[in-house]
């Protein structure tokens, strides 16, 4: 289990008492290296010509990467995620990037880990037509960097696409998050609270700092390089 997912699991419990939409965490690492990302119940994703992406798994050696929570590199140590699995776009890449798609549009927020070779781009399309976006500079060789976007007030992200400013498959994904409804590894509360209790605010507090401190105790050419 990583340190990112014990984070949520603080944070769901800290931020999360007031009732807003369940948080969700896609770490990918239930996946099965090059079996393409289709196995998510309540989001889709794939590219504009209908290839799924791909799932990665350092541990098999094939890869040019490097798992900054766990400390470990294959070959050259180029692209940077956690733990052992990530999401790639597969020898099938598409320049127009990889599309999330949710069965249920009522996230207002998306985040995600990105590792690329060039600018990087996360666009949140939204219900009513339009877009909000953010971009992160080339990261290769580094630690993982995250993109957030909001949807605007009284809209909700239809679906997402990630992309690049170069062509192919220099780039990967992982640790995915958001609060869309419906989509595979739900947070679940860990501690519900009854609609008729009114719990002191001290000891939330002091059960959330405390799971808070808990959590704190491919490339060759310009591609992810699988041999």
């Amino acid at each position: 289990m990583k340190k990112m997912l014990i984070f949520w699991y603080a944070a769901v419990l800290f931020f999360g008492i007031t009732g807003n939409a369940p948080a969700f965490f896609i770490d990918f690492e239930n996946g099965t290296n090059g079996a393409a990302v289709n196995d998510i119940t309540g989001v889709s994703f794939h590219d504009f010509n209908g290839y799924a992406p791909l799932y990665g798994d350092s541990s098999t050696g094939l890869y040019n990467t490097t798992s900054d929570d766990l400390g470990l590199s294959w070959k050259e140590q180029y692209f940077h995620h956690d733990g052992y699995f990530w999401l790639w776009a597969g020898r099938n890449a598409d320049a127009r990037g990889v599309v999330i798609d949710f069965d249920k549009n009522d996230g207002t927020w998306f985040t995600t880990g990105y590792n690329s070779y060039a600018a990087f781009y996360l666009e949140a399309h939204l219900t009513d037509g339009t877009m909000v976006s953010m971009s992160g500079a080339s990261n290769v060789m580094k630690p993982m960097d995250y993109l957030t976007v909001h949807a605007k007030q009284n809209t909700f992200i239809d679906y997402i696409i990630l992309r690049h400013d170069d062509e192919g498959n220099s780039w990967l994904a992982d640790n995915m998050s958001g609060d869309a409804s419906g989509v595979g590894e739900i947070i679940p509360d860990p501690d519900p609270v009854p609609i008729t209790s009114n719990p002191e605010p001290s000891t939330i507090l002091l059960f959330g700092i405390g799971l808070l401190c808990f959590a704190g105790i491919r490339y060759s050419g310009k591609g992810i390089h699988v041999s």
